[in-house]
């Protein structure tokens, strides 16, 4: 499921839902559902970003689709060109910066936390026209990907937390948490055998440590990142 929100202007507002596959669409001013006519079978995520909705389907090519208020809908190149496909997400970074995020996952059957890893690109507009440009380093910030929600902080925000990092559940087995350090393109479980489980990205400090998202014990980064991921469940 996803929802997307967008402010007309001071009184009326526009959302897009995505309900059993198919994109649905409600105006303040109207109070009514309407399914939209897609050009894509199918989304994985959705977000809206400077006034406008972009949707990202399941092809797992970089197709990514961009639906103004009027519902005009248009697709900004793809990114990849091969026949590979990727796990596909949406991160609004700020108010001027959108990511695409492609986790990619060789073969059904292997270890995920030794095996995936990610490409990020940075949405760029010149003159009108909008594409994707490769992004290798998050600089000071950590991104969580969740299973309905995507976010994106800066460590300073998030005191002991370690910047340019991804964090996110091995779908195979929902109780890991792993990690991919863009610095060291390594990806590592975050949880230890014995670690136990914290909220949302477990109780252990030193299993923490031990694959680097946080760079010292600190059980304030652990309150705060229960809060967010709280937050969003709500």
């Amino acid at each position: 499921k996803r929802v997307a929100f967008l402010q007309e202007d001071g009184k009326d507002f526009i959302v897009v839902a995505g309900v059993l596959g198919n994109l649905m669409t409600c105006r303040s001013c109207d109070k009514t559902w309407t399914k939209m006519e897609c050009p894509f079978n199918g989304y994985r995520d959705m977000v809206s970003f400077k006034g406008k909705f972009y949707v990202v389907d399941m092809s797992g090519r970089g197709h990514v689709f961009v639906i103004e208020p009027s519902l005009e809908t248009t697709e900004i190149q793809e990114v990849t060109q091969s026949h590979e496909t990727f796990d596909e997400r949406l991160v609004v970074v700020s108010k001027d910066e959108l990511l695409l995020v492609q986790r990619i996952t060789p073969g059904a059957y292997c270890h995920e936390h030794k095996h995936a890893w990610f490409r990020l690109f940075r949405l760029q507009e010149d003159k009108g026209q909008k594409r994707w440009v490769r992004v290798i380093d998050l600089e000071d910030r950590v991104m969580f990907l969740g299973s309905d929600w995507n976010l994106c902080y800066s460590a300073k925000e998030l005191p002991g937390m370690k910047g340019n990092c991804v964090v996110f559940f091995d779908p195979k087995y929902p109780s890991d948490l792993l990690v991919y350090d863009l610095r060291t393109l390594k990806t590592s479980n975050a949880c230890t055998q014995c670690g136990g489980y914290m909220g949302a990205f477990g109780r252990n400090q030193e299993s923490l440590l031990s694959c680097g998202i946080v760079t010292a014990p600190n059980h304030e980064a652990a309150s705060m990142i229960r809060q967010i991921h709280q937050v969003h469940l709500k």
